[in-house]
């Protein structure tokens, strides 16, 4: 009896709210984008000439694994408001403490590449742990969703639709995600004369730097009824022409767009002493700084 008056006294307690740890937003952006499933593109370490294919296999929410898109429990207006887990169970999006996305280890496609960029990536290769992989998801009008995740682990799964299969568990790194624009790449107009070469020991084809970026650089036609030269996508190619009376500058490219009139070509590598190496920051920075203030 006295226990109860005592209790009656005592102030009601209230529920502890608790902030939510995931910005909802966000989550809408990464089904949309990111969905389970979906076919993307990824590049490791932050080198962005380095494209492989992968897919989302799955989400892992909470220590939670979830293989099918119908996981993600949308409201009417097509955002997450939880995700379903085992036993039934929906687990809201506010009650998230972790969100961790499985792939495939694609790291038998590091044999496609050179000596140096296999070196650059390290003896553990690019799903060492703590590394870096941007995925790229299909452009978005004149954005591109792009989102970083940190590797976990490389894990065989004892259950489920991928047991025995090598995975790759990473985090994502929500902060990242968003739409890049794909013209965000300062660019420099040119208007220079640029020889541009599909054969090692072929004639160059005299062409038009248009403009030129951290990332690729645009080459037009020299003369009106003039046709680009046959470029199959990804060929490789060299580029090369000269600010004024001063240094030449060769560049290895790779053929992303090509049009009769024009073709967008993407940087990979300098020719530097004898041989043709990374192409760095410095070196971008360099070009640009000469083609702004060339003498002609």
């Amino acid at each position: 009896m006295l226990n109860k008056l005592w209790n009656s006294f005592q102030p009601e307690k209230k529920e502890e709210r608790v902030e939510a740890l995931f910005d909802r937003a966000k989550l809408k952006m990464l089904a949309d984008h990111f969905p389970i499933g979906r076919k993307l593109r990824y590049f490791p370490e932050y080198q962005r000439d380095i494209i492989f294919p992968t897919i989302i296999l799955g989400y892992r929410v909470n220590d939670h694994y979830l293989y099918s898109r119908d996981a993600v429990v949308m409201d009417d207006e097509g955002v997450p408001r939880g995700y379903a887990v085992e036993g039934g169970a929906v687990l809201a999006w506010n009650k998230l403490v972790k969100f961790q996305m499985l792939l495939p280890d694609t790291s038998d496609m590091e044999r496609k590449l050179d000596y140096i960029t296999r070196a650059e990536l390290g003896r553990a290769g690019q799903f060492r742990q703590g590394n870096t992989i941007t995925l790229v998801g299909e452009a978005v009008g004149r954005g591109v969703p792009t989102v970083d995740t940190r590797v976990e682990r490389r894990q065989q799964l004892q259950t489920g639709p991928y047991a025995d299969s090598s995975t790759i568990l990473t985090t994502l790194d929500f902060a990242t995600l968003g739409l890049a624009d794909k013209r965000h790449k300062a660019r420099v107009e040119s208007g220079l004369r640029a020889g541009l070469y599909v054969t090692a020991d072929g004639p160059g084809f005299d062409c038009v730097l248009g403009d030129f970026s951290d990332a690729a650089l645009r080459l037009g036609i020299a003369a009106e009824g003039d046709a680009m030269p046959p470029l199959a996508q990804n060929a490789g190619v060299v580029v090369e022409f000269t600010l004024g009376s001063a240094e030449t500058y060769a560049l290895r490219c790779k053929v992303f767009r090509r049009e009769d009139s024009f073709c967008v070509v993407t940087l990979e590598r300098i020719f530097r002493n004898g041989e043709f190496v990374k192409i760095t920051p410095m070196d971008v920075m360099e070009i640009k700084t000469g083609l702004l203030n060339r003498n002609g």
